[in-house]
């Protein structure tokens, strides 16, 4: 009984290693066997690169949009400022806020 079942083991293995299969990878299917040190070493140096270059397009957008603010902030200063003189000025000639209107 002990044989017969070593047997049905053994039958099983050598047929599923004689079917070749693709395994599964983010990066598209890998053949059993194909994926070597070296190629491991490529692909991770491949992913630096492409990591390095969405790092360095990220900050220059951050840079871009970090200068944008500061001219918004700038340029809505400037109008407040622009509209307190105004609202003085015409606190000094007398005028009330229904002449706004």
């Amino acid at each position: 009984m002990k044989t017969k079942h070593l047997q049905l083991v053994t039958s099983t293995h050598s047929v599923t290693t004689t079917i070749r299969s693709t395994a599964p990878s983010p990066y598209g299917p890998v053949s059993p066997g194909s994926t070597t040190l070296l190629a491991q070493e490529t692909l991770r140096a491949n992913q630096l690169v492409q990591l390095s270059e969405l790092l360095n397009s990220l900050e220059s957008v951050v840079e871009s949009l970090n200068y944008k603010s500061f001219t918004l902030y700038d340029t809505l200063n400037t109008a407040i400022e622009a509209v307190s003189v105004a609202l003085s000025q015409q606190t000094e000639e007398g005028g009330t806020d229904a002449d706004w209107c």
